[in-house]
């Protein structure tokens, strides 16, 4: 088990109220005394106040636990689903804590909720909404959501005239790029199927349910897209000692330049998923190719710079 596991798994063996020994800490999560210590180390170095002391063992502080919270089952569902988020998004004490809150969660679930809780953590993917994004593939986005949380059947209208409506049970969604697919059970075809968001005109959620098996496999027209646009950034010195690249975009290219600027090539599906983080770099991010995405930044950049051409008055918000 890696150390980012076993910090969760750590922490909710100790109290506050009394001390848990390095020895009894070992046996219970199946390891030596001497990955305790490693672990309890680490945890202290990512700010979590971990306290110990030599002969008793460890405790957290009194104040580090809330008081106990009522939640309903569909409160600690949804927190479920946030915590494992948060865990995805966050390194350090707070990936820890995401984890650790989201196993006290699941254990305070009956066990049928806990099972469907884990389910919905590895099919409904959660992203944070893109001022740049596209309105309606949001709405439809939060109407699949509902529905996989409710594991309610949907009718699906599609751009296509071959077959503009279809019945699904959906069981996931998939995130390929900047592409997204519903994974379901099309009842016109009997068969798990992936059907592309962008295809999708309007979802209506049904008065039918089902029940979404505990695995299913790959269908043979899983999305086998990879990117195919090219884009080219120029980063400053500065920017390239201490960029990171976020994992769903591609590198195709690094070349580093005798002034140690960078030149980054990308491969993307759509340029577009790529402004919010271009433009989070500001002067150190410069687009090389491809001529539209040059000119979509520069009028953002405009943008952002109108607003502060007059001085602020009281009735700026």
């Amino acid at each position: 088990m890696p150390p980012a596991k076993r910090w969760p798994a750590l922490l909710l063996e100790l109290e506050s109220t009394s001390w848990t020994r390095a020895t009894d800490l070992a046996r219970a999560l199946g390891v030596s005394e001497r990955t305790v210590y490693r672990d309890a180390q680490a945890l202290v170095e990512a700010g979590i106040p971990l306290q110990g002391v030599p002969g008793k063992g460890y405790r957290l502080p009194e104040d580090y636990m809330l008081a106990p919270v009522q939640l309903t089952t569909d409160e600690a569902v949804m927190l479920v689903l946030g915590s494992a988020y948060a865990a995805q998004n966050f390194d350090g004490r707070y990936r820890a804590a995401a984890d650790t809150a989201q196993h006290k969660l699941e254990r305070l679930l009956p066990a049928a909720d806990r099972e469907h809780a884990l389910s919905l953590r590895g099919t409904v993917s959660l992203t944070s909404p893109s001022v740049f994004g596209d309105p309606a593939e949001e709405s439809l986005l939060r109407q699949v959501r509902h529905a996989l949380v409710e594991e309610q059947t949907i009718e699906v209208s599609l751009a296509t005239a071959a077959a503009p409506k279809r019945t699904l049970d959906p069981y996931g969604l998939v995130r390929q790029g900047a592409t997204w697919h519903i994974v379901g059970h099309d009842h016109q075809r009997s068969r798990v199927v992936h059907v592309r968001l962008a295809t999708i005109e309007r979802i209506e959620r049904t008065s039918e349910s089902f029940e979404r098996p505990e695995s299913y496999g790959a269908s043979p027209d899983h999305p086998t897209s990879s990117p195919d646009q090219q884009v080219r950034v120029l980063f400053s010195a500065e920017a390239a000692a201490v960029l990171q690249v976020p994992p769903a975009l591609t590198i195709a290219q690094r070349e580093r330049l005798s002034d140690d600027r960078l030149l980054l090539t990308l491969r993307v599906e759509t340029e577009r998923s790529l402004l919010p983080w271009l433009l989070g770099w500001g002067a150190h991010a410069k687009v090389v190719e491809p001529q539209a995405l040059r000119s979509r930044i520069a009028t953002e950049a405009q943008a952002v710079a109108d607003q502060y051409t007059t001085a602020p008055t009281l009735l700026d918000g």
